[in-house]
């Protein structure tokens, strides 16, 4: 029998299968130190290893301040240099840490240090072209996500709490609401005190993860409602504080905003940014998907890229029924109308309503609202424009049988897949 072999290295181990072991030395390293380590720069440029990364955040919070911090020297890096490679980019990181430590070897003054490090950071970002290193820190705080979708192993909706506490949400479709009073309220029937929690903290956030095949209702403190769709998860704090009000959205999500003139409301994908005073929009940012889509139903917004080549760009206001498409390869935004934007949230009601969608598009829907894997025929065409309307309450062989109808299409379902093939339109005639 072959054994597997397998390549050591001091932090991490590495089969063929692809498969790493993050190990606690992380831990005690610097962010210059971690900021070497090529597996760690390469979750940060590639999300390379991506589900290790986040379990291992899970288990050690602590270490997220730092990747924090180091993933914003890595945003601005790679962001700023497209053209320059991974390595070049972490040689030149490492000629600003090397200018450091010779800083250090000269002055004892740890204002100082402070001070010249910074600058050393200042003077390479002018030197590579970037207009908007502070403009960027003040907009830009990437979060980084603790729990991920489904890594629990039993594809169950959670609730973690700022101090790391994990709830399991029982129901298919959960609610949860989040009192003024430090109480989160769970399903009407389950009710965590905040402020009998051990390291509970209101100015960090909290997550609640929905996995595929699964939805979700938030109220917010401040009384904005959001329903979170199949294969997301939300960042949100116990309570607003400062002068904005903050989440961070990585799926999709509906929100209706409560109106507040003095504090805007603010929604962080991992691309871009949307703003608004009190309004009622839809926001599809699956990492998976090429495009960011923001459709607005009532009132205004204003949509901008979170990068640093952003930072040159205006805002794009949307107006009711319109929708701004994100394309993350080309950083550009598109604005497009729409002649029924009810139709982007139909999901909330169990409905999944397309008008001139490509097949592809929504089989990547259903495929996360049902949590099953489609596998297409080789000769089978995904890009064929659709309309119609899907009752997402019946069962996914229902609504196979009704999205045949409309895609010109045969299935066979399979357990947890269903394959597609071209439909026989007719028979061969008997000569």
């Amino acid at each position: 029998m072959e054994s597997t072999k397998s390549v050591k290295h001091p932090l991490y181990n590495y089969t063929f299968q692809n498969r790493i072991k993050l190990r606690p030395e992380f831990l005690n390293l610097s962010i210059e130190e971690l900021l070497e380590q090529p597996e760690f720069s390469s979750w940060m440029l590639h999300r390379t290893h991506q589900k290790e990364w986040e379990l291992f955040l899970a288990e050690n919070p602590e270490f997220k301040f730092r990747v924090i911090k180091a993933k914003k020297i890595l945003d601005l890096l790679s962001n700023r240099s497209e053209n320059l490679t991974d390595e070049a980019l972490l040689t030149i990181w490492k000629n600003i840490d090397d200018f450091d430590n010779t800083l250090k070897g000269r002055f004892q003054s740890i204002r100082i240090l402070s001070i010249m490090r910074y600058a050393a950071v200042i003077v390479f970002i002018l030197f590579i072209g970037s207009a908007g290193f502070w403009a960027y820190h003040s907009r830009h705080q990437p979060y980084i996500y603790a729990a991920s979708i489904g890594s629990s192993g039993v594809n169950q909706s959670q609730l973690l709490l700022s101090n790391g506490t994990r709830v399991d949400l029982a129901k298919k479709n959960s609610k949860i609401a989040v009192n003024g009073d430090q109480k989160i309220v769970i399903d009407n029937d389950q009710v965590i005190d905040l402020s009998k929690v051990d390291g509970a903290d209101d100015s960090r956030m909290n997550e609640v993860v929905i996995p595929f095949g699964k939805k979700s209702q938030l109220i917010l403190e401040d009384g904005t409602k959001v329903w979170l769709n199949a294969g997301s998860r939300m960042a949100f704090p116990t309570r607003f504080s400062g002068k904005k009000r903050e989440v961070f959205l990585d799926g999709e999500a509906y929100f209706e905003v409560a109106h507040n003139n003095d504090k805007p409301f603010l929604v962080n994908t991992s691309e871009i940014s949307i703003k608004v005073l009190g309004t009622r929009f839809d926001v599809s940012a699956y990492n998976s998907d090429n495009v960011t889509e923001t459709v607005l139903l009532e009132g205004k917004v204003s949509v901008s890229d979170l990068s640093v080549l952003g930072i040159l760009k205006h805002e794009t206001i949307l107006s009711p029924n319109q929708k701004a498409c994100f394309d993350r390869d080309a950083h550009s935004i598109t604005v497009k109308n729409e002649t029924d934007g009810d139709f982007a949230i139909a999901w909330t009601e169990g409905w999944f309503k397309f008008s001139q969608q490509s097949l592809k598009d929504v089989i990547a829907k259903m495929q996360r609202y049902y949590n099953v894997q489609f596998v297409f025929d080789s000769d089978f065409s995904t890009a064929d424009l659709i309309s119609g309307k899907l009752d997402l309450k019946e069962s996914v062989g229902q609504v196979m049988i009704a999205l045949s109808d409309v895609a010109n299409l045969q299935f066979r379902v399979d357990g947890n897949k269903i394959y597609i093939y071209k439909k026989i339109s007719e028979l061969l005639m008997i000569k």
